[in-house]
């Protein structure tokens, strides 16, 4: 998910040597804004023990899979025709390719793991041959396409189009795949972790083929451009195995704060704009979702505005707003428990940065940030860097020319922590690696009435 807004991909390794050079004897973090999950993911490669929290619904599938395993999926409960070599090698050799090109920074690859890795290849290559599969429902086709039955929308300047999220023949390839995985969920037929290799596989092809620009907040109106016209197929995901523990939430970060054990380090890379991620973001949270929806046509019927999202999914960041992203960002310094806080910090357009025509930039929010990072009521040192590695801007909005962004690190000891500290109030039961209160309204979503 290299398109995702924020993404440090690029970065990591400046992150990593930053945290190395400023911090000693640390074996835990948590990205409590994780978004892909590749921070988490980079130090899990790395041996660190993670945690990993966002309030959307597709970073904690992507955590589950990519972040918790600690064995291979078998899909014994699943009976589908035997597969040969012939049938899978397309997914070994892009999953090679995926190796390669990782060069072992989210990813070691290990010995005959690919060999390990074949029941879930077998499963991959069965949803990308749904040809004679007949889907009870069509809600991809209906509402995410021009030619759906139900993706009209009228717009705030009173323009009338239908969505254009996907081809007609992806739309119904991903629709056909959600249902059958939704089909084998219901009949108790797949583990969690099970299904999150499967949804994290459609999640992250969706990125690459649907016809938006970088986010879901809007799509090509007039066109399928080229990306959208490329074949839908499933790819094996980069899943670390590992005995590490990593714990999965998905929940407000303010709320989880004062709940959370404590850590070595706390990343932050917090939204620095009024982009809403639950709304940027919204067709991918519905897919990692869509499973576990136990009324399909009233959730479908709720579908608003012209990106079509269901309202009751939006959820309003306090660190979306100018006035409130200070305040928020003190709050959950001084109530997560860990020992050092490394930020990450947006130095493009954001809440105080708008940038002339000349691209001038000035650094209001660097000092309004950097001031809490020398309260020394709350750190007894710190510092700040700009990071020289830089990144492209996929939300740039003079077409295909990609601006390019700085960002700074910032980093602080705090001057109070306890390292015995437990979960408090029994909050949250992390339970095999899982957030137990949030899996009760995730894998059961919508369903209490």
């Amino acid at each position: 998910m290299e398109k995702y807004l924020g993404n440090k991909r690029s970065l990591i390794d400046s992150i990593y040597t930053f945290i190395e050079l400023n911090t000693s004897n640390t074996s835990s973090i948590i990205d409590i804004f994780a978004g892909t999950t590749n921070v988490g993911r980079y130090f899990k490669n790395k041996g660190y023990q993670v945690t990993s929290n966002d309030i959307n619904r597709f970073s904690y599938i992507l955590g589950l899979s990519y972040l918790s395993l600690k064995s291979i999926p078998q899909y014994g409960n699943i009976q589908i025709p035997k597969r040969t070599q012939s049938d899978i090698s397309y997914l070994e050799e892009h999953f090679m390719k995926q190796v390669k090109k990782d060069k072992g920074q989210l990813y070691t690859f290990k010995q005959n793991e690919l060999k390990r890795f074949l029941p879930v290849l077998n499963i991959l290559d069965y949803l990308n041959k749904l040809e004679h599969f007949i889907p009870e429902n069509t809600y991809m086709i209906d509402y995410f396409t021009t030619n759906g039955k139900y993706s009209n929308y009228t717009s705030l300047r009173g323009t009338e189009l239908n969505r254009n999220y996907f081809s007609k023949e992806n739309a119904i390839k991903i629709n056909n795949i959600l249902e059958k995985i939704r089909e084998w969920w219901q009949n108790n037929l797949l583990s969690k972790q099970e299904i999150a290799i499967l949804l994290t596989a459609v999640i992250e092809e969706i990125v690459l083929v649907a016809n938006v620009a970088g986010t879901f907040h809007d799509f090509h109106r007039n066109k399928l451009w080229t990306n959208s016209l490329q074949t839908f197929t499933l790819k094996l995901p980069l899943s670390i195995i590992s005995k590490t523990t990593s714990t999965i939430y998905c929940d407000d970060a303010l709320e989880l704060a004062k709940n959370l054990p404590y850590h070595d380090i706390l990343y932050i890379d917090p939204p620095y704009n009024f982009r809403q991620y639950t709304s940027y973001y919204h067709l991918l949270n519905f897919v990692a979702a869509y499973p576990f929806l136990k009324d399909l046509d009233k959730y479908m019927k709720d579908l608003n505005y012209v990106r079509g999202q269901n309202p009751a999914d939006e959820f309003k960041s306090k660190f979306c707003f100018k006035g409130q992203f200070i305040e928020a960002l003190r709050y959950l310094i001084e109530n997560i428990n860990c020992k050092y806080v490394v930020m990450s910090y947006y130095g493009g357009k954001n809440h105080w940065n708008h940038w002339t025509k000349k691209e001038d930039k000035y650094d209001t929010g660097f000092h309004k940030i950097n001031k809490i990072f020398q309260d020394r009521n709350i750190f007894k040192s710190s510092s700040a860097q700009e990071t020289f590695q830089l990144r492209q801007n996929f939300q740039s909005r003079i077409g295909e020319k990609k601006q390019y962004i700085d960002e700074y690190l910032f980093f602080g000891e705090k001057a109070t922590y306890a390292e015995n500290r437990k979960l408090q109030n029994g909050y949250y039961d992390t339970i095999a690696g899982h957030n137990k209160n949030f899996e009760l309204n995730f894998f059961n979503y919508y369903t209490n009435e």
